[in-house]
């Protein structure tokens, strides 16, 4: 059986919706609506954005609201523009994505348009990168590891002074980690935002920014994901450094952390399962006496994916976790075992590669050294 006609339709900021921005090509603040007309990508913009897309975006045609409006004799409304451009062109029938505006959804169906809501990924090609898109991606691990050497420096010229660092005759604490790595980022064109700077029991929590002065010989996780300001592609990459003298379990922490990351990377390619490269990691840390529970204090051990999938999305398949998932060639994925317990500490390392035929391509570049 024939499935219906449909025309594709978006609406949102390109700038927070990554969906849009691969669609369109630009990034554009304010809501829009994109849509394919007979398999043209068209949009529908403001006079203050139509000019500047029709020099730099990735579009067949684009409206312009208010002339639209004019035209029809309507009150200005991008909803109105719209849904003249789309009877006029006898569209009926329309697919949208699970994250559309429930408001236009029902407003459509009023106009008597036949509206599917499409599962998501609503673009699939999304997970297989072309070489642009690779290059934009090691770029914005480039600002990454930018931060991570700022970080590192400061770091080294610290001075310990009872059990605490300092910086500048004042103690060193994540926020101002934290700052410097964002202003490092900036300077390469790369937003960092939400870096993770966290030392001692704080990094025990994966996804915990960090806060308070740092303390000598505490590890300290560094999780810095960059995104390009000029394409919105992200980097993704995370390092675990301590200052002063790190405790047999510390470094034993971290060397099994290395060596998991190195066991993941080396099973990378196109045709493996990622759940079953997050199985050997899991194995390998329990064969190392290293087992994951729940407290009253949370989750120690191993208890997060050991990647994901890095684009326009910080966060987007394809996954290395405990669910199926077949790696491709032209994938992109973060490969970052961890491990987490109170009174020892965090530690996490992350790199990004592009997923081949034969292997991983590194995406990121930053040494392991992690005592200064």
């Amino acid at each position: 059986m024939n499935r219906k006609k449909r025309e594709l339709l978006l609406r949102g900021s390109s700038e927070t919706d990554a969906n849009l921005l691969y669609f369109a090509g630009i990034q554009i603040p304010d809501p829009f609506f994109a849509f394919t007309l007979g398999g043209r990508k068209c949009a529908l913009l403001s006079p203050l954005e139509a000019g500047r897309a029709a020099r730099g975006a990735n579009l067949d045609e684009i409206f312009d609201v208010s002339e639209t409006c004019a035209r029809a004799k309507v009150p200005y409304s991008d909803f109105s523009a719209l849904c003249k451009i789309l009877k006029s062109k006898r569209v009926s029938a329309l697919a949208v994505a699970e994250n559309f505006p429930a408001k236009f959804y029902a407003d459509l169906c009023r106009e008597g348009f036949d509206v599917e809501i499409r599962a998501a990924p609503l673009f699939p090609e999304r997970e297989i990168k072309t070489e642009r898109e690779l290059r934009e991606i090691s770029r914005a691990n480039s600002a990454a590891a930018a931060g991570f050497a700022i970080a590192e420096e400061i770091l080294r010229i610290s001075k310990i002074t009872r059990g605490k660092l300092v910086f500048e005759s004042r103690p060193l604490t994540c926020e101002f980690l934290r700052a410097e790595i964002e202003k490092a980022a900036l300077s390469l064109g790369a937003d960092s935002m939400h870096t993770i700077v966290a030392a001692g029991d704080g990094a025990c929590d994966p996804h915990n920014e960090g806060s308070g002065a740092i303390r000598a010989n505490s590890l300290i996780v560094m999780d810095i994901f960059p995104r390009l300001k000029s394409s919105g592609y992200y980097g993704d990459m995370t390092r675990t450094f301590l200052r002063g003298e790190p405790s047999k379990e510390q470094a034993r922490l971290v060397e099994t952390v290395l060596d998991a990351q190195a066991i993941a990377l080396s099973k990378i390619s196109a045709g493996v399962d990622g759940a079953e490269i997050h199985g050997h990691v899991k194995n390998f840390f329990i064969e190392n006496g290293y087992e994951t529970k729940s407290s009253k204090d949370g989750w120690s051990g191993f208890f997060h994916s050991t990647g994901h999938g890095v684009g326009l999305d910080i966060h987007e398949s394809p996954s290395l976790g405990a669910k199926s998932c077949v790696l491709k060639a032209g994938n992109v994925v973060t490969v970052e075992p961890g491990l987490y317990y109170r009174g020892v500490g965090g530690c996490r390392i992350e790199d990004t590669v592009a997923v081949t035929k034969t292997g991983a391509r590194m995406l990121s570049n930053y040494h392991y050294e992690w005592v200064i």
